[in-house]
């Protein structure tokens, strides 16, 4: 977009502006007109307008704690005001009420009323939310030149627990990062982090478990003391039975191993397993001191039993599973943890678990399944353990009957369920599906409405795409957590613009994750025969090149992938424009653009590629030779795309592991474990160049 466009958008932005201003004086707003200027995140349950001055940015003076307490940590816009010494116009005012009748203790009533502001609530952490629902109404009003009308919002969550996962199982980013990303959970209401600490946690018990560039306990003691000032509560997760080839591919720990050959699962009837695993919970428990819960993994253990202990042992792969989760849940609550379960091996081992995910199933087929197998469930529930919470987890299609049939089995038998949703599965560069946003919202609907004790937000690092390009997904989950009212994706995702960049990118000509969703697919596959992105294979197969004395065959043959890097490039120049647009109308969070930038420079490269192929094989003779040239110059130039991705990256992200990590085997084929540098980022590419450098040289 040029100059002229930015400055008429600004012009209509402007005029628009002022009619709201015209607007908002009286009392006769609708709350869906407030909600077009004021886009919060989560929304407030409820709002009630009044006759009378609001309340104008800048207007603020102070902050007043009416009761002898601490008043809770000021963030963003507010974080400058002093405190008052009383209450009055221009003054903050902060109420505990301990007879307040709000379901929830994060609730909270907040009046503004001529200049001045009254939040109360039942607890601190109320006082917090009203103050992030402040916070951002300033935030619009100044960045719009509107006042907030005089109003009564009352709010409180939907779910009780609201939390992110953060995933460390590939990389680490830099430590002033993680403090910024709890400043920004905080400041959507959500209260709850786990941390995968996998092997980036400095052990103490257990050192060799440690990665080389680990953090160590203190570092993380000390983020978990920050988070809990701002009413977010950090608890940790440390994977076992299976998973666990951070641990078992040390050579030290191979008699734990249930299979030698592999290093994924714990043998569960070998006292040493449990030895080294108390041991790194009790050094994740001293990193996360404030946190509930404990959460042990457990999940996709494969094929269980083939120790020499199970073998003799006579144990079903079911009775070893929860042999393992009963000891493992004991210590938990002997260390005053409350134990997370992620529970798909409950219903693998019952021949349920397919009906939880597939959509193709008939509901007749589940519902057979249901009544054929759920007896075996029944038969084993006195061994399940009572203290813990099973997870039910379901990325992409929660309302499945099999899903809600695994819930309502857990509620029945009186079993804890706890869900989880994911804004990043095994997606490489950029989450898919917009953000995930109808699986998101669906499994916390379902949530609220049964009432479970809480829901999770994954964030795998299996394809560990940079950390900005989650947020989406995360306000998306913000926001349904909170309030788990109907709204379409659209408006969400406006609302995500404007808080998250400014008001002046609410538009959806403003919106480029989608477009940018759109493109990727093409990148994944552009220069594959055989292969995928979605994991580090050994064996691919890249596309052939250009036979010089056949003109036309090549193009013939990948004629399809022609036609898509085409699409690709125009894709690429759309996004490009979205993206610097968005420089001019966006007043924060720039770095998260400059990240989208570069997934774009690097996305379009294959494209660029396969349309410089194709002019080599439809260009005659004669002109072969400076085709070949621009080719070669083409490829030469990846190294900066390449340099400059990195850069950007490591701005917040630590890029690859030191020379002396050892990589586990691998058995997922997670792409991010592929090298130990930055290669796997770019796995088709590098053997692509090779390739077109050593035809050029022929």
């Amino acid at each position: 977009m040029d100059a002229m466009r930015i400055l008429e958008r600004k012009t209509t932005l402007i005029f628009l502006y002022f009619l709201c201003i015209l607007n908002i004086q009286g009392a006769s707003i609708s709350e869906e007109a407030f909600y077009t200027l004021f886009r919060l995140v989560p929304r407030p349950q409820k709002i009630e307008f009044r006759e009378g001055q609001g309340l104008a940015y800048g207007k603020l003076r102070g902050v007043y704690m009416a009761n002898s307490e601490e008043i809770p940590v000021l963030t963003g816009v507010l974080a400058s005001l002093p405190l008052a010494k009383k209450g009055e116009e221009g003054i903050i005012i902060l109420r505990l009420d301990k007879e307040s009748l709000m379901p929830s203790q994060e609730g909270y009533i907040m009046e503004i009323y001529n200049n001045q502001v009254i939040i109360s609530a039942s607890e601190k952490a109320g006082l917090f939310y009203g103050l992030q629902t402040l916070a951002q109404l300033l935030e619009d009003a100044n960045e719009k030149g509107i006042e907030i009308p005089a109003c009564v919002i009352t709010d409180y969550p939907d779910i009780e627990y609201r939390a992110v996962h953060l995933d460390l199982k590939h990389h680490l980013d830099a430590g002033y990062y993680y403090y910024d990303l709890i400043d920004r959970l905080a400041g959507i209401k959500i209260n709850a982090v786990i941390i995968e600490f996998e092997d980036k946690l400095r052990y103490r018990k257990a050192p060799l478990v440690g990665a080389p560039h680990a953090i160590s306990i203190e570092e993380f003691a000390a983020l978990s003391r920050y988070a809990k000032e701002r009413f977010i509560e950090i608890s940790p997760l440390v994977q076992g039975l299976g998973h666990a080839s951070f641990i078992l591919k040390h050579e030290e720990y191979r008699s734990l191993r249930d299979n030698p050959e592999s290093d994924w699962a714990f043998d569960p009837l070998n006292p040493g397993t449990y030895e080294l695993q108390f041991a790194l919970y009790e050094d994740a428990m001293s990193a996360t001191p404030y946190g509930k819960y404990l959460h042990v993994g457990g999940d996709e253990v494969g094929e269980l039993g083939k120790s020499e202990n199970a073998r003799k042992s006579g144990m079903t792969p079911f009775q070893l599973q929860m042999y393992w989760l009963n000891k493992v849940c004991k210590f938990a609550a002997e260390h005053n943890r409350i134990p997370i379960f992620w529970d798909d091996m409950v219903f693998k081992l019952s021949g349920l678990y397919h009906t939880t995910y597939d959509p193709d199933l008939p509901e007749q087929v589940v519902a057979d399944l249901w009544a054929r197998n759920a007896s075996s469930l029944d038969t084993n529930v006195n061994i399940f353990p009572k203290n813990c919470v099973f997870m039910r987890w379901n990325y992409d299609n929660p309302s499945l009957p099999g899903n809600v049939n695994a819930i309502n089995w857990y509620r029945s038998h009186n079993l804890s369920v706890m869900a989880a949703t994911s804004a990043q599965q095994i997606w490489p560069m950029l989450p898919r599906n917009r953000s995930n946003f109808s699986a998101i919202k669906d499994f916390c609907q379902l949530t609220a409405r049964n009432k479970m004790k809480g829901i999770l937000c994954t964030i795998w690092d299996d394809c560990s795409p940079h950390f900005e390009t989650v947020w989406r997904g995360i306000y998306d989950f913000a926001f349904f957590s909170w309030n788990s009212r109907d709204d379409k994706m659209e408006k969400i995702h406006s609302a995500f613009r404007q808080r998250f960049y400014g008001a002046g990118m609410a538009d959806e000509n403003c919106e480029i994750q989608d477009l940018l969703e759109d493109v990727l697919p093409f990148w994944e596959t552009a220069l594959l025969e055989k292969g995928d992105r979605e994991n580090y294979h050994k064996e691919f197969v890249l596309i052939d090149l250009p036979d010089p004395s056949k003109k036309g065959a090549w193009s013939a043959k990948y004629r399809k992938k022609i036609e898509g890097a085409r699409r690709a490039v125009d894709g690429y120049c759309v996004v490009k424009d979205r993206i610097t647009n968005a420089f001019y109308l966006s007043i924060r969070n720039q770095y998260n653009l400059k990240v989208l930038y570069q997934i774009n420079e690097l996305q379009v490269f294959p494209a660029k590629l396969i349309l410089l192929l194709e002019e080599f094989d439809q260009a005659a003779t004669r002109d072969k030779k400076a085709a070949k040239a621009k080719i070669e110059s083409y490829i030469d130039s990846f190294n900066s795309i390449r340099r400059q991705l990195e850069d950007v990256f490591s701005v917040t992200r630590i890029l690859g592991n030191p020379a002396e990590y050892q990589l586990d085997s691998n058995f997922h084929e997670h792409l991010a474990n592929g090298t130990k540098n930055t290669d796997w980022m770019y796995m088709y590419e590098i053997p692509m160049i090779e390739k077109v450098r050593e035809w050029i040289s022929k």
